[in-house]
């Protein structure tokens, strides 16, 4: 026997009843004695917003119960319900003479995020958000315009990014953070160095998690939770979310993505939000490249699960681009021109599944143009020489930010990057980085999309 008292913390199960009443059972014995509350004692109940305190009273009008087995604190009517509402578990504190009774932390957290998303939309205010992993933080501007089409206004509060680079052009470039919140927040640094009282709360979260472990490029052994470097970055992913508590959770990511073990550990992690995914591909919503990437929506519990069926395209009276359109207007004896037998020489061997993925510029689609265009190599997008046959060149920087329509702001950014004006390269300017840049990004058309189709069904919310 312990001979000292011991504060604890023990949960128990919350059953609402039909006439409005909840009944909590506590029934330790042991933990209701050492803290004074013996068979039959007077009790004095009070009730509060999200909890319930029994103090220990001579005077009180309730009593310990006894069960013939020990002792019984039984809390079995209305005014339980109205303090435990939606509550589905409690935690209870013992101390001497007092029990604390409060909603347990995740439905607190539930009823606190579906509270204050809801307000927000009834006042009219912007709802918070933040995005992880954010690159050029595309995925949460195109989500805010496609938000904004249906009437719904946000403002960024959180970014982190581990590339000081990308933070720096988002920052500089991004035309989300002319509304942040007054408290909103960027930090440069790996997710797992995160101090996570610094973060804020937000309404929407955006997750652009890392797609290297999912690469078919990468070996079995190092893919997906055995990739060495983002393979356990779920972990501090979901302690943060935590700590932010968003309503809404969007994760962008490549199709491997929604069959991987860490999506599935990241959805058991949070069972308190609804799951839906669905792949996007671009050319569903006008878009040069196909680029199809997996969108996955958690939406917590306690409002209606948002879903991704039907996603109608806002760009679909959009005229119709050819590649002509995005192309720079490069000199005919410009040095980019080169016969690179190197990425011809692909074509003469069949056993590879790639070849030198050449066009002319009346083409509608082409392939995607990945983060790692940086040197000449065969499969990936190469532009052929008007009059030259022997000769094609990559697609410049300015082109890929052309493709991916960022804003003009941005836009500046990258080709700062690329011809050496920016403060964080050499005066040489990086070709890869600014590449490296904007294939990081996501689709205009489909994003924009996607968030005016979470838009219109949150406008119901409003009457929640």
């Amino acid at each position: 026997m312990l001979n000292r008292f011991i504060t604890r913390i023990q949960n128990y199960a919350v059953k609402h009843l039909k006439n409005g009443a909840a009944r909590v059972y506590i029934k330790n014995t042991e933990a209701l004695q050492a803290a004074g509350f013996l068979k039959n004692t007077n009790i004095h109940i009070t009730y509060l917003k999200n909890g319930i305190d029994i103090h220990v009273d001579q005077n009180g009008s309730n009593k310990v119960m006894d069960t013939g087995r020990g002792e019984l604190v039984e809390l079995k009517n209305k005014d339980t319900g109205k303090a435990l509402a939606n509550a589905t578990k409690v935690s209870v504190t013992f101390r001497k003479g007092v029990l604390r009774i409060r909603v347990h932390g995740l439905d607190a957290a539930q009823q606190s995020r579906v509270s204050r998303v809801v307000n927000a939309l009834k006042q009219g205010k912007s709802l918070r958000t933040a995005c992880f992993f954010s690159g050029l933080g595309m995925l949460s501007y195109h989500l805010k315009e496609g938000l904004k089409r249906a009437g719904i206004a946000t403002e960024i509060t959180f970014a982190n990014d581990v590339d000081e680079l990308a933070m720096s052009c988002n920052l500089e470039g991004n035309p989300m953070w002319l509304n942040a919140s007054e408290d909103a927040l960027a930090i440069t640094d790996s997710l797992d160095a995160l101090h996570l009282y610094d973060l804020p709360q937000v309404d929407i979260a955006t997750v652009g998690y890392p797609c290297v472990g999912q690469s078919i490029l990468a070996s079995k052994e190092n893919r997906d939770l055995m990739h060495p470097l983002v393979g356990t970055l779920f972990m501090p992913l979901f302690s943060a979310l935590r700590k932010i508590n968003p309503a809404i959770i969007v994760i962008e990511n490549t199709p491997r993505f929604a069959t991987s073990q860490t999506l599935d550990l990241l959805m058991r992690a949070l069972p308190d939000y609804q799951f839906e995914q669905r792949v996007m591909d671009g050319h569903d919503y006008n878009e040069i490249e196909s680029r199809k990437r997996v969108a996955i929506v958690a939406t917590t519990k306690g409002l209606p699960a948002l879903n991704l069926n039907n996603v109608p395209s806002l760009f679909n009276d959009a005229p119709v681009r050819t590649l002509r359109d995005i192309q720079d207007n490069i000199p005919l004896d410009a040095p980019c021109w080169r016969e690179m037998q190197h990425v011809k020489a692909r074509d003469d061997m069949p056993h590879l599944g790639y070849r030198n993925a050449l066009y002319f510029g009346d083409e509608t689609t082409m392939t995607t143009l990945p983060a790692s265009y940086g040197p000449p190599k065969a499969g990936v997008p190469m532009f052929a020489h008007p009059v030259n046959d022997k000769y094609q060149r990559q697609v410049t920087p300015n082109e890929h930010a052309t493709l991916r329509e960022l804003p003009k702001s941005l836009k500046k950014c990258i080709n700062d990057v690329w011809n050496g004006a920016h403060a964080l390269v050499s005066k040489r300017g990086s070709f890869s980085a600014a590449h490296r840049l904007c294939g990081n990004g996501v689709s205009k058309r489909v994003w924009q999309s996607v968030g005016a189709s979470l838009g219109q069904q949150m406008q119901s919310w409003r009457y929640a």
